[in-house]
């Protein structure tokens, strides 16, 4: 395999008029070009991922993209020195004798460089395929609503295609509301839009202004939240349920953005405790596919093990994972209690690709019961993993099964990205039945004489 650079892992800090100048997170893609096309790297594929550092400085992976590649996670490369000075970013690795010089767009869209190592050069240009996002927060995006009112539908979808949350969009927000007046291209943006900022936090005006309870009280809504998991993989009826899923595919490299691709249907069957997929009836645009697919037909990340085994897999974790208190929000039913917890990949059962991945998982539970009303797992996958990114969202809501009202999970969010392809996979549980035997007595019969 060509041992130019698989991968590099860059870590640096900018002053902070630098980075309020330039946003240069995203996913940059481009092709080393060398004044002698007999060169063995000439051609060969560069794809950049840049993202914000916890720290406030900039965090960023290079990968060489061949042929086949999409499995490949590489190893990584430490980075001597960085800086940017608008418009010039340069950094180098002296491991490999290797530095890039280039230079930033006004429009923060194309970086012209050079990537010199040894004796040699090469030219590199990295392209933003898929453009930087407008970030802006729930009350902008009421404006931008009531200001989308008449519009061209297909304008407003643009519109909303071209902006990012940066806080949750939550089940309780009057926004969902305002959206079902739009039109079908915009709605599905708005989708988008909400599916994407299902990991964040929710906005300060859904955060109660409530004391932060004690560490008695926390350990007693933990114990809660332990004794409900149990009980409700035992308790819970059987059940049928109708698992919808919209599918979203983006490519990174020819910069198409999210778009559908696929709806499929299953009936999950949970059964003494026991969850399994039925059928599957696949729709991909007008075509049909047959039925009986298995649920691994769905692109992307998909889950399973919503009706308790997922949240068992929390509970498991969860001590191990500096369990900590974060904060209330605001729910339908009242006040929810929020925990956050951390796991290594050593201690963690959160598989992903069947390997033990790293994660940061969070849960918002009832405080009086225990039930889990909502969890995210972000996935920190290891360097050389197939997936790059593998993050879930689940909330869980009453649901009315014959004389009773049980806890059951009604949507789900799935994002997922290897290399050069993303996807969102949004899911809702409905058409709840309980799963009964039925029988008959029939009338006996007489043997004829």
């Amino acid at each position: 395999m060509k041992q130019l650079i698989v991968l590099l892992i860059v870590f640096a800090s900018f002053s902070a008029a630098t980075s309020l100048a330039q946003d240069i997170s995203g996913s940059w893609v481009g092709e080393l070009s060398s004044v002698r096309e007999s060169d063995p790297f000439h051609g060969l594929r560069i794809l950049l991922t840049v993202s914000k550092a916890e720290s406030g400085g900039w965090k960023a992976v290079l990968y060489t993209v061949e042929p086949n590649i999409e499995k490949y996670g590489g190893r990584p490369l430490p980075v001597t020195s960085i800086r940017l000075e608008n418009p010039s970013l340069q950094f180098s690795i002296d491991t490999v004798h290797g530095q890039y010089v280039g230079t930033l767009s006004n429009d923060a869209s194309v970086i012209k460089g050079r990537w010199t190592q040894g004796n040699g050069w090469r030219e590199l240009d990295l392209r933003r395929r898929i453009p930087a996002l407008t970030r802006i927060g729930s009350e902008e995006l009421e404006q931008v609503l009531d200001a989308a009112r008449g519009k061209p539908d297909t304008k407003v979808a643009e519109q909303l295609s071209g902006l990012e949350l940066t806080d949750r969009l939550s089940a309780v927000s009057h926004l969902r509301d305002i959206a079902n007046m739009l039109g079908p291209h915009a709605k599905q943006a708005f989708l988008v839009l909400a599916d994407k900022s299902a990991l964040l936090d929710p906005p300060a005006s859904e955060i109660p202004s409530l004391e932060v309870p004690d560490g008695e009280a926390q350990r007693r809504m933990i114990a809660l939240t332990v004794d409900y998991v149990k009980q409700m993989i035992h308790q819970m009826p059987n059940l049928f349920a109708t698992r919808s899923t919209t599918s979203l595919e983006e490519d990174f490299w020819d910069g198409k953005t999210l778009h559908p691709i696929g709806k499929f249907s299953t009936v999950v069957l949970y059964r003494d405790g026991r969850e399994t997929h039925k059928s599957t009836l696949v729709r991909v645009g007008e075509k049909k596919q047959p039925p009986n697919l298995p649920t691994s037909e769905v692109p992307g990340l998909t889950t399973i093990g919503e009706f308790g085994p997922i949240l068992s897999i929390a509970m498991m974790d969860a001590p191990h994972g500096d369990l900590v208190w974060k904060r209330w929000e605001a729910g339908a039913e009242g006040p929810e209690a929020v925990f956050s917890y951390a796991v290594s990949a050593e201690n963690s059962h959160y598989r992903v690709d069947e390997i033990c991945s790293a994660y940061r998982g969070e849960f918002a539970i009832n405080p009086a019961t225990g039930a889990i009303l909502r969890l995210v797992i972000r996935a920190d996958p290891e360097i050389g993993m197939a997936l790059l990114r593998a993050d879930i969202a689940v909330e869980y809501g009453p649901v009315r099964l014959g004389d009773k009202t049980y806890i059951c999970p009604v949507k789900s969010i799935a994002i997922s990205r290897r290399l050069l392809t993303g996807w969102l996979n949004d899911v809702v549980f409905d058409q709840y039945h309980l799963y009964r035997a039925t029988s008959r007595v029939l009338p006996g019969f007489t043997e004829a004489p």
